[in-house]
């Protein structure tokens, strides 16, 4: 089982404009709304690979109890921590689809108290004894110093889980310090931390052979048009991007960590779940909403990174092309 743990979960309300001009009075094509933050859309993900996923996230108030009922209405699985702290953060999603770009507007969200990390952090120690790889996807809470990610972690490996982390800023830092299994970050978050701009692919590798001489086990670094580099005992590895329309790439990262984390569930090596992350990632962005993929469509992007022939195959037969070519 594949564990997801979201610290900061939020309602993603996605707006999507054919043209949007800020400073006027805009009118929406489409609205979703949708149980979000990292960890929900690495779940949806997830969901669509056929991988079982459990999410793990603290909850508060109405939106709390609204966002529980969106995941359960997708078909996710959590299990919930509750809080008195204040509402489950909203964060507003901008679309714009003349210019191909998009505009994330994110809530800080609830303050939460010792105590009610504390209860988190239990439960997630507690649920995690089921799992056979745990992912940390996501921001903090404000009221949580990252060194408390920083113990939780050590919890978690005392307990022997593998964990890999996707977050950013003082997070991250806390998250290398306790060396979990792994780190799966971009390339600005993870340059912000070592102290030097990570601008190409070259200096992507030298960045992941840096995380992994500092005990990490597997280093991924994602490079959005580029695809991403990852390194590990076996060595260091880049998959590039297929050229794509984009449509959106916010949470194009989730979909990444999600396939990278199928594929090791699977038993793939690095570089066959990495291939499955990047494709994941790539048909992510010519959606709309986070970790909103389409298996044909991860395919489709996945033949740019390996051989594989698939001309309108029944979901199954898909599913095993996929396989076959290790990009599922």
């Amino acid at each position: 089982m594949l564990l997801i743990i979201t610290p900061n979960p939020s309602i993603d309300r996605t707006m999507v404009f054919t043209d949007l001009h800020l400073g006027s009075v805009q009118r929406t094509d489409e609205v979703l709304v949708t149980a979000g933050g990292k960890g929900l859309n690495v779940a949806r993900a997830a969901l669509t690979l056929g991988q079982a996923a459990l999410v793990c996230a603290p909850l508060g108030g109405h939106s709390g109890a609204l966002l529980a009922d969106l995941a359960a209405a997708e078909g996710m699985q959590g299990r919930w921590s509750q809080h008195n702290a204040g509402e489950t953060r909203t964060c507003v999603l901008l679309v714009n689809r003349s210019g191909g770009d998009a505009t994330a507007l994110n809530e800080a969200g609830p303050i939460l108290s010792g105590a009610d990390w504390a209860s988190f952090a239990g439960l997630v120690v507690e649920v995690a004894a089921q799992a056979s790889l745990c992912l940390v996807a996501g921001s903090l809470p404000r009221g949580v110093a990252a060194s408390q990610l920083g113990m939780l972690l050590h919890q978690l490996h005392a307990a022997g889980r593998r964990v890999i982390v996707d977050t950013s800023g003082a997070a991250l830092q806390s998250a290398i310090d306790a060396r979990p299994y792994g780190i799966k970050v971009n390339a600005s978050e993870l340059g912000a931390i070592l102290g030097y701009a990570i601008p190409d692919v070259d200096a992507a590798k030298a960045a992941v052979t840096q995380l992994h001489s500092m005990g990490i086990a597997v280093a991924v670094v994602s490079l959005g048009a580029h695809g991403a580099v990852a390194a590990d005992a076996s060595g260091v590895y880049w998959v590039a991007a297929p050229r794509i329309a984009v449509v959106s790439t916010i949470g194009s990262g989730d979909s990444l960590l999600a396939g990278l984390a199928t594929g090791l569930l699977r038993g793939q090596n690095l570089e066959a779940a990495l291939r499955l992350g990047v494709a994941c990632g790539s048909a992510d962005a010519l959606t709309v909403g986070g970790g909103r993929i389409d298996l044909a469509e991860v395919a489709s992007t996945g033949s740019a990174t390996a051989p594989l022939a698939v001309a309108e195959p029944a979901e199954a037969e898909l599913v095993e092309a996929m396989r076959r070519a290790q990009i599922f």
